[in-house]
């Protein structure tokens, strides 16, 4: 009888059990992201926490001040945009746009060209954001290619009004926008991917945080060298995208599964490890999307981290994207589609779900 009455008390308790350690939609970032003016939809949703208190926010592809009857055009119109808003104030929200309702980040006369904001970080009376440098090439989601030298977008902290394009050297085809670790020691550690087919191997290097700009160095497997052709990949992983931050001791890298279309991939993965260089833990999957639409998946991708926004229950806040349903289901009708199927979405994921390998 008492082991009886411990199966069913087991037996009765494991939902709970399992629900304290589960990933869940975070409803107010996700309302966060449902603006009917300004920026109206977009990607990326990358953040920058401010030492004034304040979160920079900057984003890829975006539609601006197009929101009309629950619609927006079926293509977007903006390369980047950017916003900022105190940390614990998600109503009052300043964009932070181009001249005209153009790209914030651009440097070039045309529209052959242009940049994707990826990570960034603050320095002083300085924010840096890695901006890759894209061009057109063939069609579809992954119709655009690097075009070789990415650039850092300085901008002047606290007005960010000012922006400074700022060339860095060729990395050899490494994006080293995958993320920045800033550390006590004066030096920042710098995540970078490159891709191969299916699979993204993860890079690291590191500069003097005070001067980003030059003196790059990179791990060649056992120390660091000054030639990035030394560079020797870290991990590897079979994703679509990939991201790494640093949440209280750990180094956590984000990916998402592999997919370039609907009703492909849906899962979240992380993986952690105690230093930059790993060994990475195998990936667990930490969270299954829901965003389904007439019984389809989206096109999805870039889960990020924001460790700024832990909560008082140590839940970290994961954004992920979507784009879009077709050709699975009909989402453009008439020129016009529902902004939900271009926003970003928001889970909140216990410290304990992801440090409990």
């Amino acid at each position: 009888m008492l082991m009886l009455s411990w199966i069913f008390v087991v037996s009765v308790l494991a939902p709970f059990v399992s629900a304290e350690a589960a990933a869940y939609k975070d409803a107010a970032f996700i309302e966060f992201f449902r603006r009917t003016n300004g920026i109206v939809a977009c990607d990326g949703a990358s953040s920058v926490p401010l030492s004034d208190g304040r979160v920079l926010w900057f984003f890829g592809d975006s539609y601006v001040d197009c929101y009309r009857d629950g619609t927006v055009p079926c293509l977007f119109q903006v390369r980047n945009v950017a916003m900022v808003h105190h940390k614990d104030d998600l109503q009052h929200v300043r964009p932070l746009l181009g001249k005209h309702g153009k790209s914030l980040f651009k440097n070039a006369t045309n529209d052959e060209t242009w940049f994707w904001p990826e990570s960034g970080f603050q320095q002083s009376n300085s924010v840096y954001i890695y901006l890759i440098n894209l061009k057109k090439a063939g069609s579809g989601p992954l119709g655009f290619a690097a075009i070789g030298r990415d650039y850092w977008g300085k901008m002047k902290f606290p007005e960010l009004d000012t922006i400074d394009y700022i060339p860095l050297p060729s990395f050899n085809g490494i994006d080293f926008g995958a993320g920045f670790v800033p550390e006590s020691d004066g030096r920042t550690y710098a995540f970078g991917h490159k891709r191969r087919g299916i699979s993204v191997n993860l890079y690291l290097a590191r500069f003097r945080t005070a001067n980003p700009e030059t003196n790059w160095t990179f791990w060649n497997g056992t120390d660091w060298s000054a030639s990035v052709t030394n560079a020797a990949a870290i991990t590897k992983q079979d994703a679509t995208s990939v991201q790494v931050c640093k949440v209280k001791d750990r180094f956590l890298i984000t990916t998402s599964q592999f997919s370039v279309g609907c009703d492909q991939g849906k899962e979240i993965y992380v993986a952690t490890a105690t230093a930059p260089t790993g060994p990475y833990s195998a990936r667990k999957t930490i969270f299954t999307i829901d965003d389904t639409y007439e019984g389809h998946y989206p096109f999805f991708y870039l889960p990020i981290t924001h460790p700024e926004f832990i909560n008082p229950n140590d839940e970290l806040l994961i954004t992920y994207c979507i784009n879009g349903y077709e050709p699975c289901a009909r989402s453009c009708v008439d020129g016009r589609m529902n902004p939900d199927h271009y926003r970003p979405r928001a889970i909140r994921v216990p410290l304990k779900l992801l440090f409990d390998q």
